[in-house]
């Protein structure tokens, strides 16, 4: 049985619409490291959980042990919220950017 842990960031992994090997790219992880992790159901280190957590806006505790002080769903929904204000501001700057190189 995979520990709760996994199940727990299979679970927001989903939630955020990203797959393992995008989320072990995006944390600086060989993708065949955390596939090996999942399988072998071995535990990150410190540092590394801690990575995982913030990138998916949950707590350490939340994904070992399932409770938070803070409201999970919360926290992720602000999480999403950033990361849909980081999108538009990008798409500004280019339009920004391309209208300043056609006034030139």
């Amino acid at each position: 049985m995979k520990d709760p842990f996994w199940n727990r960031l299979r679970f927001l992994l989903k939630t955020h619409k990203i797959s393992q090997q995008k989320f072990a790219e995006y944390i600086n992880i060989p993708v065949g490291t955390f596939w090996s992790w999942i399988y072998r159901d071995l535990l990150p280190d410190a540092k590394t959980a801690c990575a995982m957590a913030e990138s998916l806006g949950v707590t350490v505790e939340y994904l070992v042990r399932g409770t938070d002080d803070v409201n999970v769903k919360e926290r992720m929904y602000r999480t999403m919220e950033r990361k849909s204000a980081t999108i538009e501001i990008k798409k500004l700057a280019f339009k920004i950017g391309k209208e300043a190189k056609r006034l030139r």
